[in-house]
């Protein structure tokens, strides 16, 4: 959820949950400013009306002064004072329904004589105008509110203009471009205090990535030389007939750790380029074509282990992504299936639309299947492999955002490459 989302998520939250206390409080507080009114009404009725009985020693007939139902009675004792307002009801026969009026009751006297006063004021006209001021409150309320909202995502909008170019700035930044980051202006002191501190964070990521850059080619580079040195020596010692056969065993083994040094370096190497995406270039590659050419300098490994070969394309898709790690990525699916296979075994290759399937006959493996794409794992400790092949195409995998998965069942070990 964005942050202008989530703010108005809160105000409409917020706003809400004082409408309801509101909604609680108002309308009894504005039933209570208008019974006050009645009532004060009531009391200055019940006024007038024991004027008229002091003057004329009567009961007049009020309801045509005062439009509403009042009943005084002359009593023939002075009684105990009394004043009662509340609210009751009655039943109309004429509108066949009960009534709700707002009632005072009085008893006073004046000399020797005593009154009873009852006065009805009808409360529909005052509860219908309660309502309508209730509901016109309501609609006002929610109409302020959305237009604040409105008001709200506009300047959302717009102040976190700043924001989100620098969001799409540092999305499309390559690290290895020669331009530093510079990202836009900005009026407000926020967005430039953040934007300063980017600019200085990757400056000094930049610097730092370049001098691992050119340590790992540096030392890569050192590392061969002294490596091919020391392979072309064991080469003319290899080739020495005056060796005795147990000299002879030393030196082949320094030679092969020595290749295997070689092999781990430019491994490494390998795995350090494609993380630094250092080969941006992309073109379309069939998979079917360097899965055909890669079998092929495979021929001779192959008819020796007596494996057999099964190939299906169908409908094969290209994948738009660079050739040399397109050649890198097919060629460890197929050394791996092929070192590791069993003799007489069998490979099958399915291309179907966008999904490439390896299956290879082999032995169980030593290890667990999640560790398979970690570097240096290894089923067979004493295989002459690095153990990183697979590490390398899980690095090429998640360049691309590929898939790549791994099953075994009945000796036959499979792995799924979606693209």
């Amino acid at each position: 959820m964005k942050l202008h989302s989530r703010t108005s998520a809160y105000f409409v939250i917020i706003s809400l949950v004082v409408f309801l206390i509101g909604g609680l409080i108002f309308p009894n507080l504005l039933r209570s400013i208008f019974y006050n009114q009645i009532d004060e009404n009531l009391k200055e009725e019940k006024l007038l009306i024991e004027e008229a009985i002091t003057e004329s020693d009567s009961v007049p007939d009020f309801r045509s002064d005062f439009g509403h139902l009042i009943q005084v009675s002359l009593l023939r004792y002075p009684p105990r004072k009394i004043q009662i307002i509340q609210d009751t009801s009655m039943f109309d026969r004429s509108q066949d329904e009960f009534i709700h009026y707002r009632h005072l009751y009085s008893r006073d006297y004046n000399g020797s004589r005593g009154y009873m006063v009852n006065i009805f004021k009808p409360l529909k006209e005052t509860d219908t105008l309660i309502a309508e001021i209730y509901i016109s409150i309501t609609i006002l309320f929610f109409s302020l509110l959305l237009m604040l909202l409105l008001v709200n995502f506009y300047i959302s909008r717009h102040a976190w203009v700043p924001f989100y170019r620098t969001l799409h700035q540092l999305g499309i930044y390559n690290i290895n471009q020669e331009v530093p980051l510079r990202l836009e202006k900005s009026k407000i002191s926020e967005f430039i205090l953040l934007n300063q501190a980017l600019e200085e964070m990757s400056d000094k990521i930049r610097q730092d990535y370049f001098s691992l850059k050119e340590f790992n080619e540096n030392a890569a580079h050192e590392l061969q030389t002294p490596l091919a040195i020391i392979k072309s020596k064991l080469d003319l010692l290899i080739q020495n007939e005056q060796l005795k056969e147990e000299q002879l065993k030393l030196i082949s083994s320094v030679y092969d750790a020595t290749t295997r040094i070689s092999k781990l370096n430019q491994g490494l190497l390998l795995i350090s380029k494609i993380e630094n995406n250092q080969f941006p270039q992309s073109d379309e590659v069939y998979f079917e074509q360097i899965l055909d050419r890669i079998f092929s300098n495979f021929e001779e490994i192959i008819e020796l282990k007596k494996i057999s070969i099964r190939k299906s394309y169908v409908n094969p898709i290209p994948q738009k992504m660079n050739k040399i790690l397109a050649e890198i990525l097919i060629s460890n699916l197929v050394s791996n299936a092929i070192r590791y296979n069993i003799q007489g075994g069998f490979i099958e290759v399915q291309i179907e639309n966008k999904t490439l399937t390896i299956s290879n006959t082999g032995a169980q493996l030593n290890i667990d299947p999640r560790e398979l794409f970690e570097r240096f794992r290894k089923s067979d400790k004493s295989s002459e492999s690095a153990g990183l092949g697979l590490a390398i195409v899980r690095k090429i995998v998640l360049l691309y955002k590929m898939k790549i998965s791994y099953t075994y069942n009945d000796f036959i070990h499979t792995l799924r490459l979606s693209f």
